[in-house]
């Protein structure tokens, strides 16, 4: 059946057309096209049979130039199907269809490179360098200066190159290069060149072919040949993928290494923030001055090294360029400025540990600021910490403003109630401890900032739900320790003479008053009609209580499971192990049941230790000296502190007095002998009440 539709030519050379169009290729056509089916094919198409073989050239091509409601002529669904007999008829009829182009501005090339048909590639690379494929273009009344076949991009801006490399085609792209090798320079809409989009994909050997097919090195090659999008070329993408493609791409032009994309990165800016050891070796061995070059905002490598916390990539470029800790960026920051600015604590403790960096400690920046400033500023506690116990640390230099890093520390505290743990309260606690002083300046400055802290609207909602979490805690303790004297374990006649029911009953009914206490402390606190002032007075007793209130429930709890566990007058104790087991999970509970109690002298020890020694340590817990800046610390003073930890310490010792004076008592023989005494006086009574039956 001969197709009689009407024709819509696209040129090749037209706008992208819109979205759909009408459907104009005959259905036997596309099921032809579709399905491979020559016979059906050759059927739409006319083929005479009797004529030799011979294709009625007019009806075909008009029977050829129907489109799909996408733009795809019969050639196109051909071609991407890889059906090559059909692609060579249908080019056999009409040439000039290789040149069509869909609404997508796909051509049939483009269709068969990225579904990676070879055959029908080299077929249509073959036809289209055919001179008399030329003529059959310029007869169907394409203009003569259009882009060639094997160049033209669709609407993207890509071409066959690309879509084959982007979809992982090599043969397609070994056969694209042996036929034009200045197809590598053709770069797509969004400014990809082939090799970079291969070396962005990570396909070293896409990038070997394309390297293997560019020109002759006659100079420095055309920047079209490897440039990427925003001024990359293509060994800023090789270098966070393949040490071998980044070695390859060196040797095929050794000047990309100095090539900088629009914020001045060289490769080794990439390789470096990546942590590509290999690629950061290769690239220093080739030209250690590549360390030299500062990006737009003056960042060198081992600044963007220190702002990801690649150690090993820092210690590289220390020995590769000794002076690296000298190079500072636009803001006057060293290494050690960028790793505390971003939060890397490991890049920190390994430069002040190591010699090496030591002339960094006390650097400043554009703003005058250490990095000790730094780390104050940004409540760093951790990195904080580090820098105070080097001993080479000053601690009271001043930066542009005049402030020193107690300065800031006080500065940047929350003058209001706040948790003794909190970050900003534990620096300014180390730098007051350690000795730092602040800047030579009136005291009063900072009056106007701590004005009203206790009455401010956000302090009035701290308190308020302060009020109600706590609250919360304080009424279950007083509930379970309420209930607890009705329920006693192990209630027996010789019960009240045991170590751990005594230590049950004074920590229940401690616990309970404790509770009850600061229950009503809470109610007071949470009332707005109670002056700010009081109201803060009232949470800091309170937390104290509930911190003791919380201690006193896990030993009583403890107290009684060993009770339970451990009835008098057996031979020895019974299920000993359980009771060394609740002991211990009871000690555990008890020293890990308030963070702040266990870790701050832990993290304050530390750099007061390396300051001061264990006769400064030990000064400054325990003398008599008052210390500075108490008065501006007094909601969080290392004695709350204490108090909670002399607490622990009591009730922890407590527990374990209590658990083994009470194996030991019921070891003893007169506990047994007692026991005994009794079992037989409860014998006997029930053989004088007993009656026959």
């Amino acid at each position: 059946m001969l197709c009689s539709n009407h024709t819509m030519v696209m040129s090749p050379s037209a706008g992208v057309a819109p979205r759909h169009t009408p459907h104009t290729m005959s259905h036997e056509l596309l099921r032809a096209a579709a399905t491979g089916d020559k016979a059906l094919l050759e059927q739409v198409l006319g083929l005479s049979c009797d004529s030799g073989g011979k294709l009625e050239a007019g009806i075909s091509r008009r029977c050829l130039k129907g489109v799909t409601s996408e733009g795809n002529t019969a050639l196109h669904t051909a071609a991407g199907r890889g059906y090559t007999e059909l692609v060579r008829i249908m080019c056999g009829v009409d040439a000039s269809l290789i040149r069509a182009r869909n609404n997508l501005r796909n051509t049939p090339l483009i269709s068969a490179s990225r579904a990676g048909h070879v055959d029908v590639v080299c077929y249509l690379i073959d036809r289209a360098l055919d001179p008399a494929t030329a003529a059959a273009v310029l007869e169907a009344g394409a203009s003569g200066d259009e882009e060639s076949v094997l160049r033209a991009r669709n609407a993207e801006g890509t071409t066959a190159m690309h879509e084959a490399i982007r979809n992982g085609h090599e043969a397609v792209l070994e056969k694209l290069v042996s036929a034009d090798g200045g197809l590598a320079a053709v770069v797509d809409g969004k400014g990809f060149s082939p090799l970079y989009l291969a070396a962005a994909l990570g396909r070293t050997d896409m990038v070997a072919v394309l390297i293997g097919g560019s020109p002759p090195d006659d100079g420095v090659k055309s920047p079209a040949y490897y440039v990427g999008p925003h001024g990359q070329t293509a060994l800023h993408a090789a270098v966070l993928v393949s040490e071998e493609m980044t070695k390859s791409l060196w040797c095929w032009e050794p000047t990309l290494a100095k090539k900088v994309d629009n914020s001045g990165n060289t490769a080794l800016h990439h390789a470096a923030s990546a942590g590509k050891i290999g690629a950061v070796k290769l690239l220093l061995q080739k030209d250690s001055s590549l360390a030299y070059i500062p990006d737009v905002d003056g960042l060198f490598p081992a600044h963007t090294a220190a702002k990801m916390g690649k150690i090993d990539v820092i210690e590289l470029l220390m020995e590769t360029c000794p002076n690296s800790d000298e190079l500072l960026d636009n803001r006057g920051r060293n290494v050690l400025h960028c790793a505390i600015e971003h939060r890397k604590e490991k890049v920190v403790q390994h430069m002040c540990r190591n010699p090496r960096f030591g002339r960094m400690v006390n650097a400043r920046d554009g703003a005058g600021n250490t990095p000790l400033h730094l780390a104050v500023k940004h409540g760093c506690d951790g990195m904080a910490m580090l820098l105070t116990q080097d001993v080479k640390v000053n601690l009271s230099v001043m930066n542009n403003d005049g402030a020193t890093p107690l300065d800031v520390a006080i500065n940047e505290l929350d003058h209001g109630y706040t948790y003794p743990m909190n970050p900003e309260v534990l620096i300014a606690q180390c730098l007051v401890w350690c000795g730092a002083h602040r800047s030579p300046r009136r005291r009063d400055e900072y009056l106007d900032k701590r004005a009203g802290a206790g009455g401010s609207d956000r302090e009035l909602r701290k308190y308020t739900n302060l009020t109600q979490n706590r609250a919360i805690g304080s009424v279950l303790i007083a509930t379970v320790t309420f209930a607890a004297p009705f329920t006693v374990p192990g209630a027996t006649a010789d019960a009240a003479e045991r170590p751990a029911f005594r230590a049950f009953v004074l920590c229940n009914a401690l616990a309970f008053m404790c509770s009850t206490v600061a229950t009503c402390l809470l109610m007071y606190a949470g009332l707005t009609t109670v002056h700010p002032r009081y109201r803060s007075r009232y949470h800091v007793w309170s937390s104290n209580l509930l911190h003791v209130g919380v201690l006193l429930v896990i030993a009583t709890f403890a107290f009684g499971v060993h009770l339970t566990l451990s009835p008098p007058g057996a031979a020895g104790v019974p299920v000993g192990n359980l009771n060394a087991a609740v002991c211990a999970m009871a000690c555990v509970s008890v020293v890990f049941a308030h963070p702040g109690t266990t870790w701050w002298p832990v993290v304050l020890a530390r750099p007061i230790w390396a300051r001061l020694g264990l006769k400064g340590l030990l000064g400054v817990l325990l003398g008599p000296r008052p210390i500075p800046c108490q008065k501006l610390l007094l909601s969080r003073t290392p004695w709350l502190n204490l108090f909670k930890m002399l607490a622990t310490l009591l009730i922890l010792a407590l527990i374990l007095v209590t658990f083994l004076w009470d194996v030991a008592y019921l070891r003893s023989p007169a506990i047994h002998h007692h026991c005994l005494s009794s079992t037989l006086l409860l014998q006997s009574q029930c053989q004088v009440y007993s009656f026959p039956t």
